[in-house]
Order: C-alpha cells, then sequence, then structure tokens
C-alpha cells in the first residue's frame, strides 16, 4: 500500500504531465490557427487588389462611354469591370470571415487548460 505523500506526488506528477500535454495542443492549436490568419490576409490582399482593378476598368470604360456615347465596346468594359469588382468583394468578404476574433481564438485549449486548473485548486 502507498504512503499518502507517494500518492500526492503521483499526483503532481501526472498533473504536470497533462499540463504538459495541454501546452502541446495549445501550441498545435495557435499554430493552425496562425496559418488560418495567412490565408484570410491572402484572400483579403488578392480581393482588394481585384477590386483596384476593376475599378481602374470601369473608370476606364465611363471614359470610353463618354467619348463614343453607346459603343459595344464600352458595354463590354463595364460588363467585364464589373465581374472583376464581383470577384474582388467575394475575395474580401472571405478574408473579412476568416479574421473574425472567434475563429481565431483556441477555444479547446483555453477551455482544457481551465477545468484542469480549476480541478488542481483547493
Amino acid at each position: 500500500m502507498r504512503s499518502t505523500i507517494e500518492l500526492l506526488l503521483d499526483l503532481v506528477r501526472q498533473s504536470q504531465e497533462l499540463l504538459r500535454i495541454e501546452l502541446s495542443l495549445l501550441r498545435a492549436e495557435l499554430s493552425e490557427r496562425g496559418s488560418l490568419i495567412a490565408t484570410s490576409l491572402t484572400a483579403l490582399a488578392v480581393g482588394l487588389v481585384l477590386f483596384l482593378a476593376g475599378l481602374g476598368l470601369i473608370l476606364v470604360a465611363f471614359s470610353l462611354l463618354l467619348v463614343r456615347f453607346g459603343v459595344p465596346l464600352d458595354l463590354a468594359f463595364f460588363i467585364v469591370a464589373l465581374a472583376v469588382m464581383a470577384a474582388a468583394l467575394l475575395f474580401v468578404w472571405s478574408g473579412v470571415r476568416g479574421l473574425k476574433p472567434s475563429r481565431l481564438v483556441p477555444a479547446r485549449s483555453i477551455s482544457q487548460i481551465s477545468s484542469l486548473l480549476e480541478g488542481i485548486e483547493p
């Protein structure tokens, strides 16, 4: 039969090991969130570049429309510009949605570590 001190030491060792495992999980989860941030920022940047390109095409289309008033080529420029801007807005929306704080917080690890720490308190 083991003494109380041995049992307490065993409890401390197991708690330390569990805490190490949970911290390892936290690092892995933060790494995963970091890649999500990089992907979202890339989508946001691509969307903004495409939006600016679309805006430039709209300005060219309006300029040509004013010069030629009603020439089908002008309408084609305008339609292409609107399509590029729509795609850009989709990228921007995707990037902004991916950067929501609720998607970046390592909630599982925080929950598990806090429950572990609650169990240790006297």
